[in-house]
């Protein structure tokens, strides 16, 4: 697996937040670390641990894969992009009494920014990118809380609506024809996304397309129409559609 070097505030710029320029160099320079390349398939996460390394995790700062789960037949998925953290081995199998099938796939070429114990020492004169680091769990803590609210909603054709407009709030783009998801999307992935059966989602997103909801564009990505359902009026993207 090829490897390279990169600083944490140039795979994402966030991280300088705060800091004056010349703290911002120094930083630049203390948070160098290395970097895994992934190639789009399955992911054997535990073989990309470093232990004599004291790895700590991933920073992803490019790519997307996914996270699936499974539990007595019964599989969800969750999707990581740029700015998440991620510790893809933290699992317990005898801290739990339910037992889970944890899988990785890589859906476009990935890069993450190796998290290990030098990186974290180095750090420590800089603690704004210990908070920011910190900040990337929180946010994705409640993506999460958010998708499984949705998924308690009865209705198939709600969850996908729901969860459409979620995803777009980090991977939509407004466009004059609608908010473009540009995500690999097929009706299997989204219903693991939703917690429903495939053809379910079939006969859902065929309902959603003849409403004028939803639309698929001839490169696989979802297009949404209209505006956010009422609970997401607080969503980023109801302002760019006003």
């Amino acid at each position: 697996m090829a490897q390279d070097v990169i600083s944490l505030l140039d795979a994402d710029p966030d991280f300088a937040d705060g800091l004056d320029l010349a703290t911002a160099e120094r930083a630049r320079m203390d948070a160098r670390t290395r970097v895994q390349r992934l190639s789009p398939g399955a992911w054997d996460a535990a073989a990309a641990m470093e232990p004599e390394t004291h790895h700590r995790g991933f920073l992803i700062y490019e790519g997307l894969l996914t996270r699936e789960v499974e539990v007595l037949g019964r599989t969800c998925c969750e999707l990581l992009g740029p700015g998440d953290v991620m510790r893809p081995w933290q699992w317990d199998p005898e801290g739990s009494h339910v037992q889970a099938e944890v899988g990785w796939e890589v859906l476009e070429p990935t890069r993450l920014a190796v998290l290990d114990h030098a990186l974290v020492q180095r750090l420590a004169p800089y603690p704004q990118l210990g908070v920011e680091l910190f900040s990337r769990g929180i946010r994705r803590a409640h993506a999460l809380a958010v998708s499984l609210a949705i998924s308690h909603h009865q209705r198939v054709d709600d969850r996908l609506r729901l969860t459409l407009w979620h995803l777009a709030e980090r991977w939509g783009r407004v466009t004059p024809e609608g908010v473009v998801i540009p995500l690999p999307l097929n009706h299997e992935r989204l219903a693991m996304l939703v917690g429903a059966h495939r053809p379910s989602v079939t006969t859902a997103m065929g309902d959603l397309a003849r409403d004028g909801a939803v639309s698929r564009r001839d490169d696989g990505a979802w297009l949404l129409h209209g505006t956010p359902p009422e609970r997401l009026r607080h969503h980023r993207l109801a302002a760019a559609l006003t």
